[in-house]
């Protein structure tokens, strides 16, 4: 009977520890720190020429234009046609509040990314213009607040990166606007004679009008012709030696072949 009672409770034991298996010592987990998007080693600019090493060549056209924001940063991406980017000069134009990406050898661009506007802290919009130099194609940038720039071209496929974070200096306010014009110099407020006046345009046939307005009265007018209208933004220039001092607006811009209606961007400037 003692011995059958000892075999029971043996029994018994067993099976409790069946039942209850020891959990084994628990693994730490640890979480891979997030790689970051946009370089971190720069070398960064904050005005003027940026260093870029150029790709292996052979791209002659761009095929779009993207932009993301990312955590601390934004990535603006230039995609290229066939080949990569050859020699690429890149500078930040602080007085504009531009990054310029002048890439020669390039000189067609698909017609649905000439243009994009973006909704970032840093990154306000991009154009794609025919400079003055024998028809290559440069791309500005337009900043909206105050930032450091890493430029770098990647293959396969060909790309140019333009990555933005918050530093340096301030940027002026956003360039005069429309449909057809961008006025890029000068800002609006207090300005001197000789005026010069620059941007990019698409008006008819590259025909570029200006005039200068003071308290509603036309007292100067010209006109001058862009780079470019029909296949990208075309770059234009012009200097204005004199006119009247004080508060006067400069319009940019062309009138409606339809019905002669004004089109354009205008300045209010305080002259002296």
């Amino acid at each position: 009977m003692k011995r059958m009672l000892a075999l029971l409770l043996l029994l018994s034991a067993f099976s409790a520890c069946a039942a209850s298996p020891q959990e084994p010592e628990a693994t730490p987990r640890t979480t891979p720190a997030a790689t970051p998007v946009c370089r971190q080693g720069g070398p960064w600019a904050e005005d003027g020429e940026v260093d870029v090493e150029p790709g292996a060549g052979g791209a002659d056209s761009i095929s779009a234009l993207r932009w993301d924001a990312h955590d601390g940063c934004e990535r603006f991406v230039v995609d290229l046609g066939a080949g990569e980017a050859g020699r690429v000069e890149a500078r930040v134009i602080r007085e504009a509040g531009v990054v310029r990406i002048d890439l020669p050898g390039v000189t067609s661009v698909d017609p649905a990314h000439t243009e994009a506007r973006y909704d970032g802290p840093l990154a306000r919009g991009a154009y794609v213009v025919t400079s003055d130099d024998g028809g290559n194609l440069f791309v500005d940038l337009h900043l909206a607040s105050a930032a450091e720039v890493s430029v770098r071209t990647l293959g396969s496929p060909g790309r140019i990166v333009i990555d933005l974070r918050p530093g340096g200096g301030p940027v002026p306010p956003a360039a005069a606007t429309s449909d057809r014009v961008v006025v890029l110099q000068p800002r609006a407020g207090a300005a001197a004679y000789p005026l010069t006046v620059s941007g990019y345009s698409r008006t008819f046939e590259a025909n570029v009008v200006h005039r200068l307005e003071q308290g509603g009265r036309e007292v100067s007018t010209g006109f001058t012709t862009a780079t470019s209208w029909s296949e990208t933004w075309g770059w234009y220039a012009f200097t204005i030696d004199r006119g009247p001092t004080g508060d006067v607006t400069l319009h940019v811009g062309e009138e409606s072949a339809e019905d002669g209606t004004w089109e354009g961007a205008e300045v209010a400037l305080s002259m002296r």
